[in-house]
């Protein structure tokens, strides 16, 4: 029977496939630190192609790395490990051969040792690639909407992570190191999940609603000023009328040309009223005729 793979080939594998995926991992990393920030800046469908295929292969390399670095750590008991006199590996350091117990040499045993310390500080460190890098978070608004998922994928990680590390107590050499950046790991995801919750619809949404205005309480108000008016003070009440529906149109031929920190400053305090209309909130009177007033009254640079 033909073997598809080579037996060679498999062997390379077996050597290098966590190796490979850490590299893997840490490649889609760097590109999304370095071409994440042009997303917003440079439609070009190659860029965007790059870094939409790196955000969603960063996930998926962190978590493969992880659920193999677990599945190394664990001894196979099924299926030891026999050298040609027919001694099978147990464990760490322990050889059975004909049925005696025997210790393999001190270097195999402190390289073998020292390998799985390694794997297990690498585990915490995918923690903080499933974090993501700083200058994305989400490619796209619906990737907010997913924060319940990456915090279920946040237990699960947490836990392999943390029996990967358990497995190699109490001679783990690495133990300082490894207990940091598994803390580290740990706030780097949630701060991730953290800010998808944050940024979903439905959370945005309720940032956005005001505080419920009752109007005037007129019974405390007519109180006030009869008991003013018993006293002899010199009390009026004046009416204020409320915002026309219409919008004044007297200002529009009149433009106004804007200086550039104006530009920032008006910008900025629009932006807070119109990133309303994403999660479907209307504007009141008094906005919709603020807004209109003022971008009829400068020029179409500044608007």
């Amino acid at each position: 029977m033909i073997n598809p793979i080579p037996d060679r080939l498999k062997d390379v594998w077996d050597e290098w496939n966590i190796r490979a995926i850490i590299l893997v991992s840490l490649s889609l990393q760097t590109t999304l630190i370095l071409f994440a920030p042009f997303r917003k800046r440079i439609p070009k469908k190659p860029v965007i192609l790059l870094i939409w295929s790196s955000y969603l292969l960063a996930d998926w390399a962190a978590s493969f790395a992880i659920g193999h670095i677990a599945n190394s750590q664990v001894p196979n008991s099924a299926n030891p490990i026999t050298d040609d006199k027919g001694c099978h590996l147990v464990g760490k350091n322990s050889m059975i051969c004909q049925g005696k117990v025997s210790h393999a040499s001190g270097n195999k045993g402190n390289k073998s040792s020292e390998n799985a310390d390694l794997l297990a500080f690498w585990a915490p460190f995918l923690l903080l690639h499933l974090g993501g890098p700083d200058p994305i978070s989400a490619f796209a608004l619906e990737d907010n909407e997913l924060w319940l998922r990456h915090l279920f994928s946040l237990l699960v990680q947490v836990i392999v992570t943390g029996y990967v590390f358990l497995l190699t107590l109490p001679e783990n050499q690495l133990l300082v190191p490894t207990l940091l950046m598994f803390v580290a790991g740990i706030i780097k995801y949630f701060e991730r999940t953290r800010a998808l919750f944050l940024a979903s619809l439905d959370r945005f949404r309720e940032s956005m609603l005001k505080a419920p205005d009752a109007g005037h309480n007129y019974a405390k108000l007519m109180e006030e000023y009869s008991s003013k008016k018993e006293a002899g003070l010199p009390t009026r009440i004046e009416m204020t009328p409320e915002p026309g529906k219409d919008s004044k149109l007297a200002t529009a031929g009149k433009e106004e040309q804007l200086e550039e920190l104006d530009v920032v400053k008006y910008a900025y305090k629009y932006f807070n009223i119109f990133k309303g209309l994403i999660v479907e909130l209307i504007f009141s009177f008094r906005e919709r005729n603020e807004s209109r007033e003022f971008f009829l009254r400068i020029n179409e640079e500044g608007a």
